[in-house]
């Protein structure tokens, strides 16, 4: 709820409020009472009514998922709103000219979705900022549960304060506030995704590691073999405690500056999942450059990385890579979203340090070093 301190002519404002972090085991499961008791607690009545966005890669992937949906919902009183929109997974759907944000507000609005009913977004990121930006808009703002699909949208994009799309060609250029109401991770979802998607949330679980959690990414380290064969366990319970560490030790931004340059430079073909495990390999070279980080340290994140699979990607992006100069253009563009070139390096396993002003030289020896290695892999 938003507060107001008034002192002579001047208001400040401050946002406060939470939101609930669940982790449900079959959340559509016949008889699980975890989800109802978010959307109706304590039997909210009059009921309140569910715009149901879901990313096209899981509807497809998941056989009999709208109708077990649509029971589920039933039997917990929840009446389903409208038909639900079926979003295409993946940055297209951030770059389509708002398209697919449209059409989440026009079908919100036909099924007269009010400020206390719901849209559940169920996807990867993309499609979680595709709902969020239009849950923003509509009658001011509806109640948003986020229910993220891909591993790396379970650690990382499902708890974003705002909600991004894409516009002129630039990764995220425009952003709404958009907190959510919830977020329900159903681990049993991440083996619905693309190998790329599943190693891609590895590497996001190494980039929050690398930079928050020694212990975890130990872990991690240990277990890369049952993670590039896709064991679930295996990743549900890393998922968990990265989350877990998360609202111990804090978020990160990481080796995000590049890696949004990154997916800009190739016009956004270039997945997330793709681009976060190059950024973190460069950042921790350029960490080791300025004596931030000890060698075996970079080693480890990077061996990490590339036993898991997170840099199968590494031979289509080289040609990004060949272009040093243009990826530091990435840091001119975080001085404009975030009103400094001030980014977040390792100083070590598990810590990290801010450096002000980067140093643009020595990141452009660093791009050329590692793409020299990468060449050889």
């Amino acid at each position: 709820m938003a507060k107001a301190k008034i002192e002579g002519s001047s208001v400040e404002w401050s946002e406060s409020g939470a939101f609930d972090i669940r982790f449900i085991d079959g959340m559509f499961d016949e008889g699980n009472p975890a989800l109802a008791g978010i959307l109706r607690p304590g039997g909210e009545d009059p009921a309140p009514r569910l715009l149901l966005v879901a990313d096209s890669n899981v509807v497809h992937r998941t056989e009999g998922l709208g109708s077990k949906i649509g029971k589920y919902l039933n039997d917990c009183g929840v009446a389903l709103a409208g038909t639900p929109v079926v979003v295409g997974g993946g940055e297209k759907s951030k770059s389509d000219g708002m398209t697919s944000v449209r059409r989440v507000m026009e079908a919100a609005i036909e099924a007269r979705i009010g400020r206390n009913d719901f849209i559940f977004a169920l996807g990867g990121g993309a499609v979680l900022d595709v709902a969020g930006y239009a849950a923003a808009q509509v009658r001011g703002g509806v109640r948003l549960v986020r229910s993220p699909t891909t591993p790396a949208s379970m650690v990382d994009g499902s708890f974003a304060l705002d909600a991004c799309i894409n516009c002129s060609g630039i990764k995220d250029a425009l952003r709404l506030p958009s907190r959510p109401y919830a977020v329900v991770i159903d681990t049993n979802f991440a083996p619905t995704v693309l190998d790329g998607v599943w190693r891609g949330g590895a590497g996001e679980i190494i980039r929050y590691a690398a930079a928050r959690d020694a212990a975890l990414l130990k872990k991690v380290a240990k277990t890369t073999e049952k993670i590039r064969n896709r064991d679930a366990a295996t990743m549900s319970a890393l998922v968990r405690e990265c989350v877990e560490s998360r609202f111990k030790k804090g978020r990160t931004d990481f080796a995000q500056w590049s890696a949004l340059r990154m997916e800009t430079m190739s016009g956004n073909k270039l997945p997330h999942g793709y681009a976060v495990p190059l950024a973190i390999c460069i950042d921790c070279a350029y960490a080791s450059e300025k004596g931030y980080m000890k060698q075996e340290d970079m080693a480890m994140v990077c061996s990490a990385l590339a036993d898991c699979g997170a840099l199968d990607g590494l031979a289509h992006s080289l040609h990004i890579l060949n272009q040093g100069t243009s990826i530091l253009y990435g840091l001119d563009a975080w001085r404009l979203s975030t009103g400094s070139e001030a980014i977040e390096v390792p100083a070590g396993i598990g810590k990290t340090v801010v450096e002000e002003k980067p140093d643009r030289g020595i990141f452009e020896k660093t791009i050329k070093d590692f793409l020299a290695a990468s060449q050889d892999i």
